[in-house]
């Protein structure tokens, strides 16, 4: 594999880096360090990270170390192609089978504890973690804080479930708290501090899976209780984003708003913007923990919208983020910190607008050549500084840095990586719910 760039100068340094200072001791595999010296000072290990890859060629899982641009080690995944995230502290790779019913989580082997008179970084080998979650339709992952959950959709014949999972849980082999649902349902799970906030399907609707309203559970660490189903409904919903005052699901109708920062949490709905063509809906929504505003897209019409879910009513509540003429939106999300709001367009150019100003485009940079119709689609995951576009007909990852969009880096691989997520040191990303439904 080739590395380009100056990233690359400094990938032997950062290598020595992490190899002098991992002296200070290993972990085994159920972390049990009480037999380390402590008397020792802390040093934080330099890595840029690790990216868990699919190899669509030979079915493996693949682990690469961003500092020497070297695979550290390949895995076996029997089954159908993965979608893969990463945990909420980044450790491990989250690796989502739903036609095998399966979700497995890979520990990419870079971590922080907690020593008491020190904090302490390890970076070990990558391994398999003895845990697998076999409930049926594994579908919508989201993360908030230090906390992740799995939504099941379910069949006829198995209603849907939600799995909690933390880090410290998953390295002990279990799930933070699940919760049984009536009957089954494409739908979400949001859990925000101890609320859990999940969709409902009344068994009265059969023309369709997809829910109508939702539900909020009081959640108490590891259990859960039922605490209201909202009056509004939300007919067709699918899509789902928080910050920290609000909570947004995308309707048919609309947007159903939950305020998170008024007393009893009132719902309230929102009209579809007057810019939305005809026979489109919002069905997809992105948000960050930093900012007021959120973005919603709809697939059918292929629109973006940035979103104030506290306006007063609709025309004041949307503004179009326009991509040029022709140009298909491939992959879009907000970058860690909150500066920009990222579209990958058909034309191969990755576009960066001001998410904490007016939403103008600040820059673009040209990933890959244009993508046509049945071209397979481009990943991106992201570290706390960069961007990693995976391209996987030109079989390249490209490193972009967040802030202004330049091109740092691109490297060719020897074979066809179809998803990607980014693992490495918690302390280097800022809470942002990278997997919104």
């Amino acid at each position: 594999m080739l590395l380009t760039s100056s990233l690359a100068r400094h990938s032997l340094l950062a290598l020595a880096l992490s190899s002098l200072l991992a002296g200070c001791g290993g972990s085994d595999s159920d972390n049990d360090h009480s037999d380390h010296d402590h008397d020792h000072d802390h040093t934080d290990l330099s890595s840029a990270g690790r990216l868990a890859l699919f190899d669509a060629d030979s079915g493996d899982l693949r682990v690469l170390d961003l500092d020497s641009g070297n695979e550290l080690d390949r895995f076996a995944l029997d089954g159908s192609t993965p979608r893969l995230y990463s945990s909420p502290d980044k450790r491990y790779a989250v690796v989502i089978q739903r036609e095998d019913n399966k979700v497995s989580f890979l520990d990419g082997g870079l971590y922080t504890e907690d020593h008491g008179d020190h904090m302490h970084d390890y970076a070990e080998s990558p391994q398999w973690v003895g845990l697998t979650l076999n409930a049926t339709r594994p579908t919508h992952y989201t993360v908030h804080d230090d906390h992740a959950a799995v939504f099941f959709d379910g069949s006829d014949a198995a209603s849907s479930s939600v799995s909690v999972l933390s880090d410290s849980g998953i390295g002990g082999g279990q799930v933070v708290a699940s919760l049984d649902l009536e009957n089954n349902m494409h739908g979400v799970a949001k859990l925000l501090d101890d609320k859990l906030f999940v969709t409902y399907r009344d068994a009265a609707i059969t023309d369709t899976t997809l829910p109508a309203e939702v539900e909020r559970y009081h959640f108490d660490g590891d259990a859960f209780t039922l605490e209201t189903r909202y009056d509004l409904t939300c007919p067709g919903l699918h899509g789902a984003a928080a910050n920290h005052h609000a909570l947004a699901f995308g309707c048919t109708d609309g947007l159903l708003v939950i305020d998170l920062a008024q007393d009893g949490q009132p719902a309230r709905k929102l009209a579809n913007p007057a810019g939305l063509a005809d026979d489109a809906r919002i069905g997809t929504l992105r948000s960050h923990p930093a900012l007021e505003k959120m973005v919603a897209y709809a697939y059918a019409s292929q629109q973006y919208f940035v979103v104030d879910p506290e306006a007063g009513d609709a025309a004041s509540a949307y503004q179009a983020l326009s991509l040029p003429q022709g140009v298909r939106p491939l992959v879009g999300d907000f970058d860690p910190h909150g500066h920009h709001f990222y579209v990958l367009g058909s034309d191969g150019v990755l576009r960066l607008f001001d998410a904490e100003g007016d939403w103008q485009q600040v820059a673009e940079v040209t990933v890959a050549g244009p993508f046509g119709e049945d071209d397979a689609a481009p990943s991106i995951t992201a570290s706390a500084e960069h961007l990693y576009v995976l391209v996987p007909g030109e079989r390249s990852l490209k490193t972009i840095d967040s802030h202004d969009g330049e091109l740092l880096a691109t490297q060719s691989l020897d074979y066809t990586a179809t998803a990607v997520t980014w693992l490495g040191f918690a302390e280097d990303d800022h809470g942002h719910d990278d997997h919104n439904h």
